[in-house]
């Protein structure tokens, strides 16, 4: 009964095998092809890729057009989300089109002068024939795919043919060009084997949105509030972990009963911890109220089991929350923000441990000085030898 009623393998719904036909257009196009562009989904990787993809497209010439590609679309899928970000970057709409695949042997038109960007490893494998074809038919050498890596996704999936495929992706490109949201991620993914022809790295930056409310956290009136990153249905947010955390820090720390707990991310259904304690769902925030979140907080808390640092406890600990995090393999937080107090292990216990010594320290200031890494104003280096190097692959 339950192999009646289980989903698929996700290699079974994502795995495609496009097919290519001629564009005989001589003007040069960039494709970047995501999964889907949906409110719904609309979290940190999903931004930071159309950002990425629209900087670059900045630095290149003008008459470089931009192909947004959906690959796995869906009734509340939205091209408009890519439009109004790259009308507020002041991109005319005339240089951006809109691609939505339908079926899994597509056909999909590509030019001898196109590259493409890819987001994750199944739009990367589903990719990479269609380079080969475009070299046969043009009868060109075969240009580089260009992979946002912003986490190592092998290991955000169980032993499987899945996991063998991700770690494909990384490999099978017969030239790829990686970009790599932060040192940690690179350092990572070079240890499990994987090589590439070039790599491109930036560090994390915080959200334009969140930027105005920073400057007001010096001021900010804190609450006794912890703030949690909660996400449950994402098992690399470790949510079990960090609840079993808060009810040892519930039943065991005194003064736990004047403190609030505020869970923001994805909405949940509040969680009793015991001694009259819960966790209270904000559910996902716009970033104009988690700002406002971030400034009433004093303690953040946000676990992340994986090499990227992730998002959460860069912005808690930059807004002024003395903030618990975990240490992982390549991070090891050793040159972070002082307001970040990282934990080996996140049994409940020490994790208790190290939220009540946060708590402890209410109501001192905590430290009010931001990161200048992840606050800069150039958001990816890199991007003028990125651009130039595509510029001569579509030359």
């Amino acid at each position: 009964m339950r192999g009646a009623i289980a989903p698929p393998p996700i290699d079974d719904v994502v795995l495609a095998d496009y097919r290519m036909e001629r564009d005989d257009s001589a003007e040069p196009r960039l494709s970047f092809v995501l999964p889907n562009l949906a409110q719904s989904e609309l979290y940190g990787g999903i931004s930071t890729g159309i950002d990425l993809t629209l900087r670059l497209l900045q630095k290149l010439a003008p008459g470089v057009s931009l192909r947004v590609i959906l690959a796995n679309p869906t009734m509340q899928s939205d091209f408009d989300i890519f439009d109004k970000a790259a009308a507020a970057a002041d991109i005319s709409e005339h240089r951006i089109e809109h691609f939505a695949i339908r079926g899994n042997d597509a056909v999909i038109p590509v030019r001898r002068r196109e590259m493409f960007l890819t987001y994750n490893w199944w739009t990367t494998l589903n990719i990479s024939p269609l380079l080969r074809q475009q070299a046969t038919e043009f009868e060109t050498q075969p240009k580089p795919l260009i992979y946002l890596v912003q986490d190592y996704e092998p290991h955000m999936m169980p032993f499987s043919s899945a996991l063998n495929l991700a770690r494909e992706a990384l490999d099978s490109p017969d030239r790829l060009w990686r970009i790599f949201n932060s040192k940690n991620l690179q350092a990572y993914t070079c240890l499990q084997g994987h090589t590439a022809e070039r790599d491109f790295v930036f560090e994390p930056v915080m959200n334009e949105a969140l930027r105005p409310a920073l400057a007001q956290a010096a001021g900010a009136t804190r609450e006794r509030r912890i703030l949690i990153y909660g996400r449950p249905s994402i098992a690399r947010n470790c949510f079990p972990a960090l609840v079993r955390g808060l009810r040892a820090w519930a039943r065991d720390c005194p003064g736990s009963d004047r403190w609030e707990i505020a869970s923001a991310g994805a909405a949940h259904a509040d969680i009793e911890l015991g001694n009259g304690k819960r966790i209270q769902s904000l559910g996902k925030l716009t970033l104009e109220d988690y700002a406002r979140v971030l400034l009433q907080s004093s303690v953040g808390v946000s676990l992340m089991s994986s090499p990227h640092p992730s998002y959460p406890p860069l912005e808690m600990a930059n807004f002024g929350l003395r903030t618990i995090t975990n240490r992982f393999t390549c991070k090891s937080w050793e040159n972070g923000h002082p307001n970040i107090f990282p934990v080996d292990s996140i049994q409940a216990d020490p994790l208790s441990r190290a939220i009540a010594q946060a708590c402890d320290m209410w109501p001192e200031a905590p430290v009010l000085a931001p990161d200048p890494t992840f606050t800069r104003d150039d958001a990816y280096p890199f991007m003028p030898e990125l651009a130039e190097a595509v510029s001569a692959q579509l030359a």
